[in-house]
C-alpha cells in the first residue's frame, strides 16, 4: 500500500528547483515522443560528421585512475574478457549473453533486472574495467575490440531518442547517459592508437550527441551527487571533443554544489562515506582536467581538497569506508584508491593521518586511537530535501578491535523497493535505540523519506565523550526522547540510554561483524575470533533481556550475508546500555 502521507511529506521538503525539473522532465517524457517531430534526429543533426577530439588530457587523466588503481589491474583484465566473452556481472548478478556481443538490446534477459542494474549496462561500465585494465594501448586484445565496436553500432542502431513514453526513466535515463560518456570518452582516448579511424569517429559521434541530450536535461529534479555526475560528464565531454559551453556547463554545476553541497568540513551532505568517495572521484576529475587545459577552478580545486581531507579523517582502521546510510562495498573507487587518486592529481603530496577525530557538521565523531576506535554517527537523519540514501540510525556506533571491524552498520543490498531495501535503511539494522515498533521518522518505497530529530550533539575530546539528544515527535506514533552517551576510558566503551516515551519496550541492538561469533557467558557476551579467542566482552546492564539472534549483512551490493545481532531489550526507561571491555 503506497504510504501517501510519507510521500507528501517528501514532496513538500522539495525545493522549488527540484519540483520544476520534476515537472520539466514528466511532461517531455510524455509529451516529446507523442510529437510529429523525429527527436532523435533532431539530435543527430547537431552532431559534427568528424568531430575533433582533443585525446591528450582526458588519456593522462586516465593514466591517473590506473595508476590508482594498479593492485587491482588483473581483476579488470579478467572481468574486461568476461563481458567481452558475454557475461555482464554488475550488482553481484551476471547475465548472459550467447555471442558476447548483443549486451544493449537484451530485453529478454533484462526484464528481471532492477534498474539499477540496467543504468549500469546502458550505461557501458563493462568498458570501464577495459580502460581501466589495459594501461599499455596495444595490450587490448584485437576480438575485445571487435566486440566492442558492435557493442557501439548495435546501440546505434537500437536506442534512438525517444522512442517511446517515459524514455528520460529509460535508455536515455541522464545518469545512464553520464555513464556512456565517461566510458567511451576514456576508452577513445586510452586506445585510440590502435583504433580504426571509422571507429574513432563513430565513438566521437556517439560522445556528441549524449553530451548534447545530457546538456538539455540536466537532473535538475533529483539533484545531490546526480548533479555531480552530470557536471564530470559535461566536462569531460567538453574537454574531450573541445566544447567549451559544455565545460563551462559542467563547471557551474561543480562550482555550485561545492557551495550547496558539503558541509563546512568537507563532507558530502547525503552522509553517505561510498557516495563521499564517488563525488569526491568527480571533483578530482574535474580539478585535474580543467587544470590541463589552463581552465582551473578555485572553487572546484578548494572542494576537491577538502573532501579529500574529509576521507581522511573519515578513514577507518581498515582503510575500509564505514557502510553508514547508502553505502557498498565495490561501487565507489575505494577509499585508499581515492586518497592515492588525489595524489596523483596533485591535490595532497601524500595520505596524511587524520589531525582531529571530529568532523562536527556531517555528525561524526571518532573515540579511541589506532586500531582500537569508535566511530559514533550523532548526526540529523537526512537533509530534508535530499533524503533518498539516508537510513534511520540516530547515534549508531562502529566498532574496530585490533584494526578489525566488531560492530558493523548493515549496508545496502538493493535500490529496488522491497523487503531487503525497507530493512537495511530501517533502524532496526542499526546500532542504536528502537522505541516500540515504529521507526523515528516515516520511510516508505526506495528513498521517501520524511521526518526531522533536530539533535542535540555535545563532544568532549579530552574525555572521549559524544552525548546525543533528539525527540521524535511522530504523526500517527508514539512521540518519545531519547539521550544517548557514550564514553571511551582506558580502552573501556560505554554506552548509556535514557528513554522518555510511554511505550512498553526499549530495544538497543549490536550488529557482529560476519567474521565473529557473540555467546553467552554468564552474565555477559563474549565476541569470538575464529581461533575461539574473545576480542570484545559486552557487558549489559539496567536491563531485563539479553538475546543474541542472527540479521543479513549487505556488504555489496546483491550480497547478503547472516551474522550475529546482540539484543538488549528493557522496559525500564532508567539508564540501561553496555559496556565493551
Amino acid at each position: 500500500m503506497t504510504d501517501y502521507l510519507t510521500l507528501f511529506g517528501t514532496a513538500i521538503n522539495r525545493r522549488p528547483e527540484q519540483l520544476a525539473g520534476v515537472f520539466k522532465r514528466s511532461l517531455k517524457a510524455e509529451l516529446l515522443p507523442r510529437l510529429p517531430v523525429d527527436i532523435n534526429q533532431r539530435y543527430e543533426q547537431r552532431v559534427p560528421e568528424d568531430p575533433t577530439a582533443v585525446v591528450g588530457p582526458i588519456r593522462e587523466n586516465t593514466v591517473q585512475l590506473q595508476q590508482s588503481t594498479v593492485s587491482q589491474s588483473g581483476m579488470c583484465r579478467e572481468k574486461a574478457a568476461e563481458s567481452a566473452n558475454g557475461t555482464l556481472t554488475f550488482l553481484n548478478e551476471s547475465v548472459e549473453c550467447p555471442d558476447g556481443e548483443h549486451v544493449s538490446l537484451l530485453p529478454d534477459r533484462l526484464e528481471n533486472q532492477s534498474l539499477h542494474w540496467k543504468l549500469k549496462c546502458w550505461g557501458f561500465e563493462h568498458l570501464q574495467w577495459v580502460w581501466l585494465g589495459y594501461s599499455e594501448p596495444e595490450s587490448l586484445p584485437d576480438e575485445q575490440q571487435r566486440v566492442h565496436r558492435h557493442w557501439l553500432n548495435e546501440w546505434i542502431d537500437g536506442h534512438p531518442v525517444a522512442a517511446e513514453p517515459g524514455y528520460l526513466r529509460q535508455e536515455w535515463m541522464p545518469h545512464s547517459v553520464c555513464l556512456r560518456i565517461c566510458n567511451w570518452s576514456r576508452y577513445e582516448a586510452a586506445f585510440s592508437e590502435q583504433l580504426s579511424p571509422e571507429f574513432s569517429r563513430d565513438i566521437r559521434r556517439f560522445v556528441y550527441k549524449n553530451a548534447a541530450f545530457l546538456s538539455d536535461n540536466v537532473e535538475y529534479g533529483v539533484g545531490g551527487n546526480h548533479l555531480i555526475e552530470n557536471a564530470v560528464a559535461l566536462v569531460i565531454a567538453g574537454v574531450y571533443l573541445d566544447e567549451g559551453r559544455w565545460r563551462q556547463q559542467g563547471r557551474r554545476l561543480f562550482e555550485r554544489a561545492a557551495s550547496n553541497q558539503f558541509f563546512e568540513d568537507g563532507g558530502h551532505f547525503e552522509r553517505s562515506p561510498m557516495y563521499h568517495a564517488i563525488v569526491c572521484q568527480r571533483y578530482l576529475t574535474a580539478h585535474s582536467l580543467l587544470a590541463m587545459i589552463g581552465e582551473a577552478s578555485n572553487e572546484i580545486s578548494k572542494c576537491a581538497a577538502e573532501s579529500v581531507r574529509f576521507l581522511e579523517r573519515l578513514r577507518p582502521p581498515d582503510g575500509r569506508i564505514p557502510l553508514l546510510n547508502d553505502s557498498a562495498f565495490g561501487e565507489a573507487l575505494a577509499l585508499d584508491n581515492c586518497l592515492t587518486y588525489a595524489q596523483e592529481v596533485g591535490v595532497i603530496d601524500s595520505p596524511a593521518e587524520a589531525e582531529t577525530v571530529r568532523m562536527d557538521d556531517s555528525g561524526f565523531y571518532w573515540l579511541g586511537d589506532g586500531d582500537d576506535r569508535m566511530l559514533v554517527a550523532a548526526h540529523e537523519i537526512a537533509v530534508p530535501h535530499i533524503p533518498a540514501h539516508a537510513h534511520a540510525h540516530p547515534g549508531q556506533i562502529c566498532l574496530w578491535i585490533d584494526g578489525q571491524r566488531v560492530f558493523t552498520d548493515t549496508g545496502v543490498y538493493e535500490y529496488a523497493a522491497g523487503a531487503r531495501r525497507q530493512r537495511s535503511r530501517s533502524i532496526r539494522s542499526h546500532n542504536t535505540v528502537q522505541v516500540g515498533k515504529d521507526e523515528p521518522v516515516r520511510m516508505a518505497s526506495s528513498f521517501w523519506l520524511w521526518g526531522r530529530l533536530d539533535p542535540t550533539v555535545v563532544f568532549n575530546e579530552s574525555t572521549e565523550t559524544v552525548e546525543l539528544s533528539y525527540s521524535v515527535n511522530g504523526i500517527g506514533r508514539p512521540s518519545y526522547k531519547h539521550n544517548r552517551k557514550i564514553e571511551h576510558e582506558s580502552g573501556v566503551w560505554t554506552i548509556a540510554d535514557r528513554i522518555d516515551s510511554e511505550d512498553s519496550l526499549v530495544i538497543s541492538r549490536l550488529h557482529v561483524h560476519p567474521e565473529f561469533d557473540a555467546r553467552m557467558v554468564d552474565n555477559q557476551i563474549e565476541v569470538m575470533n575464529s581461533t575461539e579467542e574473545s576480542v570484545v566482552s559486552v557487558v549489559p546492564f539496567g536491563h531485563e533481556k539479553v538475546t543474541v539472534e542472527t540479521a543479513p549483512y549487505y556488504p555489496e551490493y546483491g550480497k547478503e550475508m547472516l551474522r550475529n545481532v546482540i539484543i538488549i531489550s528493557s522496559s525500564r526507561y532508567e539508564k540501561f546500555g553496555a559496556r565493551f571491555l
